[in-house]
């Protein structure tokens, strides 16, 4: 019987030194079953036979490899995660079996699995609840998605975050496009922009997770404040209904481009 559902950690080369404490969280705590596990990286070959390395060759851009990478799975459905995202608790085996269903069952695009934002509407299913068309974050790099669907929404030239950005507005007009209604992937940001994450780090250190800090620099100082204000303003904008800060923007180009 062929399989539907697959999991894929996105990856590359130089982060090649954080697969080793990724995957030993992730065999923790990520129930598998019988879903192959891919490896999507640019040349380099990850030394485990539950991990299937995919390459994508010559890194022209995220978005060019990551639809080289795609267009290799054979499975319909797949499980997106980042390297440096580390498990940091249980994935409830019932959830991700109730969430699987959905998916098949609705014939979903995209189910996001932190909750934040969360869904607008109920779907009838406690855990999963729809994101209306036309609502911002609709697209999310890490989560349940459609392949097809998510090869047909990945321009060439974007880098992650041209994707969730500009794949938002590209989803706009999509049915299909879900959330849980609570975060049940949970999960330490390891890196970010290139530097290590203190707390982070020291979390991993605490928990006997091997890494090699010498492989980048640490956050600190006016990058790490920076940071830590941006998570803060945007988590403060979530709590303003979508719809009135989609009009007040409106109104605001409106008010700028008008001479």
């Amino acid at each position: 019987m062929e399989r539907e559902f697959a999991v894929l950690v996105l990856s590359c080369d130089k982060y090649s030194d954080v697969w080793p404490a990724f995957f030993r969280c992730f065999w923790e705590n990520f129930p598998v079953g019988d879903w192959p596990v891919y490896l999507a990286s640019t040349t380099k070959k990850y030394d485990d036979p539950r991990v299937i390395s995919l390459f994508s060759g010559n890194d022209t851009d995220w978005s060019s490899s990551y639809k080289r990478i795609l267009e290799r799975i054979p499975e319909k459905k797949v499980f997106v995660i980042l390297e440096d995202l580390l498990l940091c608790e249980k994935f409830d085996p019932t959830v991700l079996a109730a969430i699987a269903w959905f998916m098949s069952e609705k014939n979903a695009n995209l189910i996001k699995y932190s909750a934040n934002p969360a869904p607008d509407i109920p779907t009838g299913m406690p855990l999963i609840g729809e994101c209306l068309k036309g609502a911002p974050y609709r697209a999310t790099v890490c989560g349940f998605w459609d392949r097809e669907y998510l090869l047909k929404l990945l321009i060439e030239g974007e880098s992650p975050w041209n994707f969730e950005i500009m794949g938002s507005y590209r989803t706009a007009y999509s049915d299909g496009i879900y959330a849980t209604t609570l975060p049940y992937c949970r999960n330490i940001n390891l890196i970010e922009k290139g530097r290590w994450v203190p707390e982070s780090v020291d979390w991993a250190i605490q928990r006997g997770l091997p890494l090699t800090l010498e492989a980048r620099p640490m956050q600190k100082g006016g990058g790490r404040l920076i940071s830590l204000l941006q998570v803060g303003v945007f988590n403060l904008i979530l709590r303003i209904p979508w719809r009135f800060r989609v009009r007040l923007m409106d109104k605001l180009r409106r008010l700028l481009i008008s001479y």
